[in-house]
């Protein structure tokens, strides 16, 4: 199964992806004060979702289906089943965001 490689060492920061045949840029954030992530989507530099918190077991931009977003289910997912949440502990160590 494919995921999504997040360098939380190196927060905030970009990179470009291909999903779906389609190139995306992702905004990666960290925020310390409530330990979460969240991604900036752009899309031929173009922002389409600003903010998008990565929660656990919720695919990410599934309510924003309507906009310009992946085709693919981006799902972020323990890989030990211990995960409740997503931390800057956790992230790229034990979840991952799983493309499918």
């Amino acid at each position: 199964m494919r995921y999504i490689d997040i360098d939380k060492d190196s927060v905030p920061y970009s990179f470009e992806i291909v999903l779906n045949g389609e190139t995306f840029q992702f905004g990666i954030n960290y925020n310390s004060y409530g330990d979460f992530f969240t991604v900036d989507l752009y899309k031929n530099s173009h922002l389409v979702r600003m903010g998008e918190k990565i929660v656990y077991g919720l695919p990410l931009f599934d309510n924003y289906l309507y906009l310009d977003i992946p085709k693919v289910v981006i799902l972020p997912y323990d890989t030990t089943g211990n995960a409740i949440r997503i931390s800057y502990e956790n992230l790229n160590e034990d979840v991952f965001l799983y493309v499918g």
